[in-house]
């Protein structure tokens, strides 16, 4: 009987190509990066549009949140900042630029976690996770790290659109799985940064085109008041977990 459950030593090796399935060990990033993926940019929007039933709203309610969050948090700060502008003429505009630069630095700080709360709401679903509204909350302890990998990440972009905007576009669309990498994965900045763009490069204009795709459907969606907005902001957000999970797998939710 023993013989029988042996390996056959002729069989072709199997594929670590597809994305794992369900019960399977999720590999590590480096793993991930070596054994390569592949996707269909229909099955996956469809994937995505199948899912999106049951979570629009925990979705959607937490869009609400961060906007909320940054008006809040934009008005409190200018307000606190505002007797600069009343110095800027003595001290120049250099003064004004300085406290816009601390405002948004404080409000990415605090809103921050709540994208990445967004974010792992998609990846949740996609990989049939449960979800609970409190995701959005669950990220505040790494504020730090957050708002680090966006700073390099939009000053690298900045700089690559401003030299030949071909970098610009190459790393903004290379860059866009580098947050919840910190905060799924618990990689640095760097780390997370780098792993997405090595990720992503392996089939860069196929990612760019699922995103300009489901960036045409959302502008088509805002056309009837943005009503259409309700379902296709869930099916962005999932589509991005259903991509995260094909290329790294998703670790076992924290209980």
């Amino acid at each position: 009987m023993s013989d029988s459950l042996a390996p056959n030593p002729y069989a072709a090796p199997a594929s670590n190509l597809q994305e794992p399935t369900v019960g399977s060990q999720v590999p590590t990033i480096a793993e991930a990066l070596s054994r390569g993926y592949n996707f269909n940019i229909g099955d996956l929007i469809s994937e995505a549009w199948q899912r999106t039933k049951g979570t629009k709203g925990i979705i959607l309610g937490g869009f609400v949140i961060y906007y909320v969050a940054i008006l809040v948090i934009t008005t409190i700060l200018g307000l606190v900042f505002g007797f600069v502008g009343l110095e800027a003429e003595e001290g120049g505009g250099a003064t004004l630029v300085v406290s816009q630069l601390l405002i948004g630095l404080i409000g990415s700080a605090l809103t921050y976690p709540f994208l990445a709360g967004i974010m792992m709401t998609g990846i949740r679903r996609a990989a049939d996770q449960p979800l609970n509204f409190n995701e959005m909350f669950s990220y505040f302890g790494l504020a730090l790290p957050l708002i680090v990998t966006a700073l390099i990440m939009m000053i690298l972009m900045y700089v690559g659109l401003l030299l030949l905007v071909i970098p610009g576009i190459y790393l903004s669309v290379a860059y866009m799985l580098a947050i919840p990498l910190v905060v799924e994965r618990g990689l640095s900045p760097w780390q997370a940064l780098e792993a997405s763009r090595k990720a992503i490069s392996q089939h860069w204009f196929k990612v760019f085109g699922l995103l300009l795709l489901l960036g045409l459907i959302m502008a088509v969606s805002m056309i009837p008041l943005g009503i259409g907005l309700i379902w296709s902001i869930p099916l962005f957000v999932i589509s991005m977990g259903a991509l995260y999970r094909i290329i790294f797998g998703v670790l076992p939710a924290a209980k």
